[in-house]
C-alpha cells in the first residue's frame, strides 16, 4: 500500500514536472509570435486612440 502511494506521487510529480517544462518550452518558442502580437495590439490601440482624438477636436 505503501509502495503504491509512492508510485502515484512520483507520477503525479513527472506529470507536474512535465507539465512545467512543456509550458515554459511553449512560450519560449513562441516569445517572437507573442512579441508580434503585442506590437499589433499596440499600433491598434494607437490608431483608436488617434481616431477618438480626430472626432473629438473637429
Amino acid at each position: 500500500m505503501l509502495s503504491d502511494e509512492r508510485a502515484q506521487v512520483s507520477i503525479e510529480f513527472i506529470l507536474l514536472v512535465g507539465g512545467v517544462l512543456i509550458g515554459a518550452l511553449t512560450i519560449f518558442t513562441l516569445r517572437d509570435s507573442l512579441k508580434n502580437f503585442a506590437q499589433v495590439i499596440s499600433e491598434w490601440a494607437e490608431q483608436e486612440r488617434n481616431i477618438s482624438i480626430s472626432q473629438v477636436t473637429r
